[in-house]
């Protein structure tokens, strides 16, 4: 048989062109594939589009014009790991300087410390030098955390010192480390402040913490404080049982009171938790910003003391932030502790519930213009910018390394210091988690969509099937 007659045999021509078209097929799928991953493209057919970035933040991703890190903080094998890659595989679409990395905290938890991670969820933001935590890997969350990133203005918050209080650099279970780099991933800045070397309180302050004096306040410090809050500032004040700091009557002033007496609580959820009498919890909040959301949300106050209330101080608005369960106590003086003593004695223990934090809305006094002169009349806008807040907690030790992990410890002070720093766009709002939507079909496209699934594809597969058997035959 000839080369000429080998090639046109039928079955090499037919086989020849079935390897043919195998290997064209197969080299358009490699070059589509190469294309893909280099130019990739996404559709989203769902009706409400929630497989895709909304508008807003596409606009803001679009000011991204440097290298953006996102790291997420998954545990291995936890379903919302790979639901945020997927997520996070959206940024990274939207803008090529965004990247993003997973992070197991229990296979490397020295990472995780390192970035002030808090629990499974966070997304830590690095852009340009600059940190920002987003609490969840979500829209709302990460775009706000971009946002503020985008933004240069740093803000700081001062920390009160020499006076015993708890320091931002300790690392053990009493210090403020973990706080510091929560405050830091929220993007604020913080500074120890000593009034005994500067005269006030800097005028660049978004607001004053003082966590834990044991040391009674001097009283040209006590002065700035009231000097402070007269110019519009924001003081944050933790305060520990047993100690008032000097700071008792300048409380009065802005109509809160404290008494020498702890916070004791035994019930069935501390019973159930294992916690002790001495670590009182807390349900109930205020209607105010920084507490609204916290909707079946607990939190632990160890060592703490009860605030007295006065309402009707002249321009001052007292609202309640925190308080305790009914079945809590207070106990007064420190002998009881001596012979261990702390369940309740009706005789001598007052029952709560009581406030264990509480929120001063202080409006400027008038007529502190000098005489003469008349005073300048500031816009609403800037007004409403200047009134002066002073929170007061009777606790410190839910903010500590030990505790500000736990339940909504650490929601509750960040959302304080937000609230405090201006800041209330990052104050955490707990969002429903989109639920599936089930496609409902009328009678007739049910019916349709039946027959054609389930009959019609069937029979036309089965037909040309048929079709192509008795063609081929026909030829032998």
């Amino acid at each position: 048989m000839s080369w000429r007659d080998l090639l046109q045999k039928r079955s090499l021509v037919y086989g020849g062109s079935s390897a043919a078209a195998v290997l064209l097929v197969t080299g358009i799928l490699v070059v589509v594939a190469l294309m893909a991953n280099r130019y990739s493209y996404r559709w989203d057919l769902t009706r409400d589009k929630n497989q895709s970035l909304t508008a807003m933040t596409r606009a803001v991703l679009t000011e991204v014009k440097a290298p953006l890190t996102l790291t997420a903080f998954f545990p291995e094998g936890q379903p919302e790991r790979q639901r945020a890659k997927e997520f996070l595989e959206m940024y990274a679409y939207a803008n090529p300087q965004i990247k993003f990395r997973l992070v197991d905290p229990e296979r490397d938890p020295l990472k995780a410390k390192e970035a002030g991670y808090r629990y499974p969820g966070n997304v830590l933001l690095e852009y340009q030098g600059r940190h920002q935590m987003a609490d969840k890997a979500d829209e709302d969350g990460i775009t706000n955390a971009v946002r503020k990133l985008l933004n240069p203005e740093v803000k700081k918050i001062f920390f009160l010192t020499g006076h015993g209080e708890r320091g931002l650099k300790e690392m053990d279970r009493k210090g403020l480390n973990g706080a510091k780099k929560a405050m830091e991933n929220e993007g604020y800045q913080t500074e120890d402040l000593n009034l005994l070397t500067k005269a006030e309180i800097p005028q660049d302050a978004a607001a004053l913490i003082v966590a834990g004096p044991t040391k009674p306040l001097f009283p040209n410090e006590v002065a700035a404080l009231k000097a402070y809050l007269e110019r519009g500032g924001r003081v944050l004040l933790l305060l520990e049982p047993f100690q008032d700091a000097g700071l008792k009557d300048f409380l009065t002033g802005y109509g809160v009171e404290l008494d020498n007496g702890i916070i004791l609580d035994m019930n069935q959820v501390t019973q159930a938790i294992g916690a002790s009498p001495i670590m009182p919890l807390a349900m109930q909040y205020g209607p105010h910003r920084i507490t609204r959301d916290f909707t079946n949300v607990v939190t632990i106050f160890p060592l703490a003391r009860p605030l007295i209330l006065k309402q009707g101080v002249k321009g001052v608005s007292l609202i309640p932030l925190v308080t305790t369960t009914n079945t809590s106590w207070e106990k007064f003086g420190q002998e009881w502790m001596k012979g261990g003593k702390a369940t309740y004695d009706q005789q001598t223990d007052k029952k709560g519930p009581f406030n264990l934090a509480a929120l001063a809305d202080i409006r400027p006094a008038p007529g502190k213009e000098e005489k003469g002169k008349t005073p300048p009349q500031p816009a609403p806008k800037k007004e409403e910018e200047k009134k002066a807040c002073l929170v007061v907690f009777g606790n410190v030790d839910f903010a500590t390394n030990a505790y500000f992990n736990l339940s909504g410890n650490g929601d509750l002070f960040l959302n304080t210091v937000n609230f405090l720093g201006s800041e209330e766009k990052q104050i955490l709002v707990h969002r429903e988690a989109s639920k599936a939507q089930p496609l409902m079909m009328k009678g007739w496209q049910a019916w349709f969509l039946m027959l054609t699934s389930l009959v019609a594809l069937p029979l036309i597969m089965l037909a040309a099937g048929v079709r192509a058997y008795l063609r081929r035959r026909g030829r032998r």
